[in-house]
């Protein structure tokens, strides 16, 4: 996939990127809220870290500070009044602190910075440095899973928590070293008791297994797992984390052709950009434009994204919002990674 011209393709991202801030701008409220701030759950998580991406720095600063008002406790807690946790207080419950965390880093909001690390780093197993779901299911029993551990990952690498994110790197290493059919399906979940954990409940197959050749999953697992490991890898220099990096994004990118009828495709550009970012390989500039290009064919003509019909056909506002400020996100760092 060569011939393309680099600055044309980023005038488009660009765009697209822009287009989508402003489809978030117009549902933020004078206070720093944003949609319908309610019974939706926290939706919200990664809104500051997309606007301070694209420069809206009053957006994001009032963002932040509702949450610190509203949803945010002396100890660091992502909850409060305003909103319930939602889905998160079943699965993934560190996900939207960790999110968060990474748009207070780039705010300079140290009130909630210290205190939420300081609780972040309390969902880490200290044995297998994996994240857990659930606060109250801390244990041996407890599972713990890829994108969670390596978005904890990842933020703890921006706030100097260089051997907390060492410990996730080496859970990520073992889950790879266990996986018992890599050339077809990632298991991403993983316990103290049970090890990885190939023996899924009925009908929760998609929450345990990645398929390669199968269209609903969490294809961005392999992204992640790349796009944490590589910023691990520049953080440290250790050649380890980068071929660790390689082997997680290779499964991503030599998935089928129906990993892209997902939104949840959406982390593999994160992967490719980190890794084009430490090694100027083209394969992953060239894989890095193909997700950009993807982002801008799946775009609404409003600035909004929507996510898969076949998980969400009836999205609310705030779920377009979710979605929205990722891709937002997405689509920046796919600029600041092409244009080295």
């Amino acid at each position: 996939m060569s011939g393309y011209d680099v600055e044309q393709k980023l005038a488009g991202y660009r765009q697209a990127a822009r287009r989508g801030t402003d489809w978030l701008l117009s549902h933020q409220a004078p206070d720093g809220s944003i949609g319908p701030v309610g019974s939706q759950g926290i939706y919200y998580y990664r809104v500051a870290w997309a606007f301070a991406l694209m420069g809206e720095l009053t957006a994001a600063s009032r963002n932040l500070d509702w949450i610190r008002r509203h949803m945010f406790t002396a100890d660091g807690a992502f909850e409060g009044d305003a909103t319930p946790q939602g889905g998160f207080s079943e699965r993934y419950g560190s996900y939207p602190l960790a999110c968060m965390l990474v748009g207070a880093t780039l705010m300079q909001r140290l009130d909630i910075i210290y205190p939420g690390v300081r609780r972040l780093l309390q969902w880490q197993d200290a044995e297998t440095g994996g994240i857990f779901h659930k606060w109250d299911e801390r244990t041996a029993a407890g599972e713990q899973e890829i994108f969670p551990t390596a978005q904890a990952g990842m933020t703890f690498l921006l706030t100097g928590q260089i051997e907390a994110a060492k410990k996730a790197g080496q859970w990520f290493k073992r889950l790879r070293e266990l996986q018992p059919d890599w050339e077809h399906k990632l298991y991403a979940v993983y316990s103290r008791q049970k090890g990885l954990i190939t023996d899924v409940p009925e009908g929760e197959e998609h929450l345990y297994i990645t398929r390669k050749d199968q269209p609903w999953q969490h294809h961005f697992n392999g992204g992640i797992s790349a796009a944490f490991l590589g910023k691990l890898y520049l953080a440290t220099s250790d050649p380890q984390w980068l071929d660790l990096a390689r082997d997680y994004q290779n499964f991503s990118m030599t998935s089928g052709e129906c990993m892209f009828q997902s939104m949840q495709t959406c982390k593999s550009g994160w992967g490719a950009g980190l890794l084009y970012l430490a090694t100027r390989e083209l394969q992953y500039r060239d894989w890095l434009v193909r997700m950009g290009d993807w982002f801008q064919r799946n775009q609404y003509a409003d600035g909004r994204w929507e996510n898969t019909k076949y998980w969400s056909p009836n999205p609310t506002v705030s779920d377009n919002i979710e979605i929205t400020a990722e891709f937002v996100m997405h689509v920046a760092h796919i600029i600041m990674y092409l244009s080295v």
